[in-house]
């Protein structure tokens, strides 16, 4: 063998080896991988469902979705979640959540959307007070309390407030302007006693906020005490109670003594005065 034909093969195996090993890196980069992500049955929603609806099998599937993707706090089966009622608008495809979802409680579908410690109060609205209608459940308002007597002020006495349901409405599929009548609020019950007594110093007026603004509004203080004076004096004319005099300095000097003779009765004033 010359040094020619060594040559040739030395090259030939250099361009074999070399080829082998570009067509195992090609067949590896294309062949699917055996090694798939592990996937678990979760429950999904199949259709878009409102706020306030009762969920039901219709609304709901059982999907596979790899380990990384599963959200914390979702729902594995379909019997955890019919019966519930829907706390925020679900949408198609989305993977259920039980914090997305409520208990639904004794009475209406509103009480179960309250909040725990909160509380559901109605006030009277007009096209006006109410926002030209632009006011939809889950919008966040300020209250401005606005107060004629004495001369003409405003007072913000509520901020960032929750609208639970408008007129008998508690669900936002609707997003279009709506002339309602009563505008249902989601407030604490210091919150609530502030908004009765504000109600009574004047008008009340509605102020829509942006959902994303978190900034924080300084209250006016609200004085709902009177004074004893006072609290008596309306105790008195409410229930006509007499407000029993203060004895006189004779009064307290003179004993009383009754006199019956047959069926007559005679009253008889005795001195205690002691020399």
């Amino acid at each position: 063998m010359n040094n020619k034909t060594l040559l040739f093969v030395i090259l030939s195996l250099v361009f074999g080896i070399t080829a082998v090993y570009l067509a195992q890196n090609w067949l590896k980069s294309n062949t699917p991988s055996d090694n798939t992500e592990r996937t678990r049955s979760v429950v999904t929603v199949v259709a878009e469902v409102p706020l306030g609806t009762i969920i039901e099998r219709k609304h709901l599937a059982v999907t596979p979705v790899p380990d990384g993707l599963i959200p914390k706090g979702a729902i594995m089966d379909i019997t955890e979640a019919e019966g519930m009622v829907v706390k925020n608008r679900l949408y198609q495809g989305e993977v259920l959540r039980k914090e997305r979802l409520t208990k639904k409680g004794e009475g209406s579908t509103l009480a179960s959307l309250i909040t725990p410690t909160m509380r559901a109060v109605t006030i009277r609205v007009n096209d006006v007070v109410g926002v030209a209608g632009f006011l939809l459940p889950g919008n966040r308002v300020d209250i401005i309390n606005i107060i004629t007597s004495g001369g003409l002020k405003t007072d913000i006495v509520l901020a960032n407030v929750k609208i639970l349901a408008i007129d008998q409405r508690a669900s936002n599929d609707e997003n279009k302007p709506v002339l309602v009548r009563a505008v249902t609020l989601e407030l604490s019950l210091e919150q609530a006693e502030t908004l009765m007594i504000a109600k009574t110093r004047g008008s009340l007026q509605l102020a829509l906020r942006n959902p994303n603004d978190t900034a924080v509004i300084e209250l006016a203080e609200i004085e709902n005490k009177q004074s004893d004076v006072q609290l008596a004096s309306i105790e008195q004319q409410s229930t006509g109670a007499i407000v029993p005099e203060e004895p006189s300095n004779e009064d307290r000097n003179t004993d009383k003594v009754l006199l019956l003779k047959g069926m007559n009765e005679r009253e008889i004033k005795i001195s205690n005065k002691h020399p």
